[in-house]
């Protein structure tokens, strides 16, 4: 009896030292349990999988994701913030803090650590007073950032993401969200960093900013993004990952507990073992052409036009959307830009590309505007030249004639019959 019961602690021990297996790979999408999910490749912007992606869900604090992202883009990393009483107003601060203080001096660069990595509602607040005036202004931006991205059943109600009526998005507007996000490299390196330290003068208070995904650090590929929980929304993730050159994106919303990060790698996995990115066309390929005055110039991809598909399947080809912005120019460079071109997946824009010249124009130089008699006059006139220029070409051309004088002549014939005798 020992003896078993050895043998099967050793077995039991043995199983949990294992390196536990997150990514399976599959043909088959794989089991989200969560609510809403949503996978995209960000270099063709193309969706890979979606579960409910257009259930209006609350996003929690996911939603500092557009947070961040608006006071990197608006803000000074440098500029040093002045907390303001609202952080101690429990309506809407509350949850997680870092424990700000009203009349405290925090740089831009530090709360945004706060907010990214600690997920502190005490510094999304600080971070929306700074950026947009005051909270209703820069909700305002929130949402009309949300429209710049052409996403329409998002609606922001505030910059924390606690529980508020009419705060929800969709796991699709969230993933794109994120890859607006994901573009901005600031962006980038906040949300793939693990732990940071900020600068504060009160010892008694968080300093040591730890990144909450549990992903970072654990799974090779994942570089970021972002957590989120409340008792409404439940557990939510926004991921980031790199592998062989790709980059994807995935969302799983309102997940009931902690496999939701089994399902996050599973998902990553199922996108990058499945599915491959090829290049539909290449950058410097023309699209099109404009007239630029009497000239017809091609219009050249700046970047190239990717696509993903299942591996061993045939991918099927976008819809181009060109908008030439070439309108009465008479001059153009060599690589200027004249226009785009919109990349379609059925009804969706996923990616738009700058369209650029080939070559350079240099307009001719115009002729002088005159009234019609003065056009006719300097015909008349030309062709007077003309005349005149042949006719005394025609007299140069005549054989001279001799002309001899009588005594000459005389004198000529006298030698002549000098010679004959």
């Amino acid at each position: 009896m020992k003896i078993v019961t050895a043998l099967v602690s050793i077995i039991f021990i043995l199983l949990n030292s294992v390196s536990p297996v997150y990514a399976l790979s599959s043909s088959a999408p794989p089991q989200i349990h969560g609510e809403g999910a949503y996978l995209i490749d960000v270099q063709s912007g193309q969706t890979l999988y979606s579960k409910n992606g257009d259930e209006l869900l609350a996003p929690a604090s996911t939603t500092k994701i557009m947070t961040g992202l608006l006071a990197i883009e608006n803000g000074n990393l440098d500029d040093v913030v002045t907390l303001s009483s609202s952080i101690l107003d429990y309506q809407i601060v509350y949850g997680t803090r870092i424990y700000l203080e009203p009349g405290e001096k925090m740089s831009l660069r530090d709360l945004l650590y706060a907010l990214l990595l600690n997920s502190a509602n005490d510094a999304a607040v600080g971070v929306a007073e700074h950026i947009g005036g005051d909270l209703p202004h820069f909700v305002s931006m929130m949402n009309d950032k949300a429209k710049s991205l052409g996403l329409t059943n998002t609606t922001f109600k505030n910059p924390t993401g606690l529980t508020e009526a009419g705060h929800l998005t969709t796991a699709h507007d969230l993933a794109r969200i994120a890859q607006a996000a994901y573009a901005n490299p600031i962006f980038r390196d906040y949300v793939q960093t693990k732990k940071h330290t900020i600068t504060r003068t009160n010892p008694n208070v968080p300093r040591e900013m730890i990144n909450e995904n549990k992903l970072l650090g654990q799974n090779p590929s994942v570089n970021g993004m972002k957590t989120g929980y409340t008792a409404v929304a439940e557990n939510c993730l926004v991921t980031s990952a790199s592998q062989n050159g790709r980059d994807l994106i995935a969302v799983i919303l309102k997940s009931p507990g902690r496999e939701i990060y089994t399902d996050m790698e599973n998902l990553l996995n199922y996108g990058f073992s499945q599915f491959q990115t090829t290049v539909y066309k290449p950058a410097g390929s023309a699209i099109t052409q404009t007239s630029i005055g009497t000239d017809e110039i091609n219009l050249l991809l700046a970047k190239p036009i990717l696509i993903t598909h299942k591996i061993n399947e045939a991918s099927s080809e976008p819809t181009l959307k060109i908008f030439p912005s070439a309108k009465n120019l008479t001059k153009v460079d060599q690589g200027q830009t004249l226009g785009t071109v919109e990349v379609w997946d059925g009804k969706e824009k996923i990616n738009e590309i700058l369209l650029t010249s080939d070559r350079s124009v240099i307009p001719k130089p115009a002729l002088l505007k005159s009234p019609p008699w003065v056009t006719y006059l300097l015909i008349f006139v030309i062709l007077g030249v003309i005349f005149i220029l042949v006719r005394n070409k025609r007299r140069a051309a005549r054989p001279l004639r001799s002309i001899c004088l009588p005594d000459e002549k005389t004198k000529t014939h006298e030698s002549n019959d000098q010679d004959i005798s």
